[in-house]
C-alpha cells in the first residue's frame, strides 16, 4: 500500500480533492443533478446526486490505468522511453484536471449557473495536445543538448 501511495500520490490527491468536493456540495444540492449536456449547457439527462462521487472514481480507475498501459507501451518501445518518460506522469494528471472541471461544471450547473460544458470541454481538449506536444518538445531539446555536451 505504501508503494501505492508512493506512486500514485498526485492521483491520489486530485481524487481527495473530488471526493472532498463532492461531500462538501452534497448537503447543498438538489436531489437530481445534472449528468448530460448539450453543447450550449443544455441539460438533458439528469440522474441522482450520490452520482457526483462516480467522477473521482472513475478518475483514479482511469489515472491507473493509464499509468499501466504507458508503462507496457514504454516496456515495449524502449527506444521511445528517453523521449516519453514521464508521460505516464503527465497524461493521468491532465486527466484529472479535465475530470475535475466535469465534477465543477455538474455542480455549478445543479446550482443554476449555466455552464457551456462543450465549451469548457473543447477548450481541455485543445490544451491536452499542446501540454503534450510542449512536454516531448522539452525532453528532446533536453536529449539534444545533451548529446551535444557527450560530443565535446
Amino acid at each position: 500500500m505504501k508503494a501505492f501511495v508512493k506512486t500514485y500520490w498526485l492521483e491520489l490527491l486530485f481524487f481527495a480533492v473530488g471526493f472532498v468536493g463532492a461531500v462538501l456540495a452534497m448537503p447543498f444540492l438538489p436531489r437530481s443533478i445534472p449528468l448530460q449536456f448539450q453543447g450550449d449547457g443544455t441539460i438533458t439527462r439528469t440522474g441522482p446526486r450520490w452520482m457526483l462521487f462516480l467522477i473521482p472514481l472513475v478518475q483514479l480507475v482511469a489515472c491507473y490505468g493509464f499509468h499501466w498501459w504507458i508503462g507496457q507501451c514504454l516496456e515495449k518501445l524502449p527506444a521511445l522511453a528517453p523521449t516519453l518518460s514521464g508521460v505516464e506522469r503527465l497524461l493521468p494528471a491532465v486527466l484529472s484536471i479535465i475530470l475535475l472541471s466535469l465534477e465543477l461544471c455538474v455542480l455549478l450547473a445543479a446550482w443554476g449557473v449555466t455552464v457551456p460544458v462543450g465549451t469548457v470541454m473543447l477548450i481541455e481538449l485543445l490544451l491536452v495536445p499542446l501540454v503534450f506536444v510542449g512536454f516531448v518538445a522539452v525532453k528532446i531539446i533536453r536529449n539534444i543538448g545533451n548529446l551535444g555536451k557527450g560530443n565535446q
